[in-house]
C-alpha cells in the first residue's frame, strides 16, 4: 500500500505543480494509458506522463523504492526530443526543489535519464528513474 501511496502522492503532486507552466499540461496516468473504449481508438492526448513502480529494496532502517516516469510527447515539428527534454527537466526541478511529498516520502538525489532509442512514428519517449526514501516501519508489538 505505501508504494502506491507513493505514486499517487507524486501524480497529484505533478497535475497541480505542472499546470502553473507556460507550457503544454501533460495528462500523469499511473501503471499504464487508461484504456479504449470499444466505440474510441483515440491516441492519448500528448503530451502524458506514466507512474510505475520499478524496484525496491529495504531493511528495518531505510526502505528505499525506485520509481520509473515514461514521457512521451508529439512534435508539432522537427525539435520534438526538445520538448521532451524540456518536459522531463520542468519534472526534475519540481520534485527536487520539492524534496519531500506529503511529509512522508523523501526523493534521493539520484536522477537517471535516457530517451528510448526506437522511437516510435510521430513521437517521442523518455524515461526516469527516480529513487525514493519511504517512512519506516514501527513495530507495534513489544518484544
Amino acid at each position: 500500500m505505501t508504494i502506491f501511496l507513493l505514486i499517487k502522492a507524486i501524480q497529484t503532486f505533478l497535475e497541480n505543480e505542472l499546470v502553473d507552466d507556460a507550457f503544454a499540461v501533460p495528462n500523469v496516468y499511473l501503471g499504464d494509458l487508461p484504456p479504449n473504449s470499444a466505440d474510441s481508438q483515440e491516441d492519448p492526448e500528448y503530451p502524458f506522463i506514466i507512474i510505475r513502480p520499478f524496484e525496491g529494496e529495504g531493511g528495518k532502517d531505510n526502505i528505499q523504492s525506485q520509481i520509473k516516469l515514461l514521457f512521451r510527447t508529439r512534435p508539432r515539428d522537427n525539435s520534438g526530443f526538445i520538448d521532451l527534454l524540456n518536459l522531463m527537466e520542468r519534472v526534475r526541478i519540481l520534485l527536487m526543489r520539492q524534496g519531500i511529498l506529503e511529509k512522508k516520502f523523501a526523493i534521493n538525489d539520484s536522477w537517471k535519464w535516457k530517451l528510448i532509442e526506437e522511437q516510435p512514428m510521430l513521437e517521442w519517449v523518455g524515461e526516469v528513474i527516480t529513487t525514493w526514501t519511504l517512512p519506516q516501519i514501527k513495530r507495534e508489538v513489544k518484544i
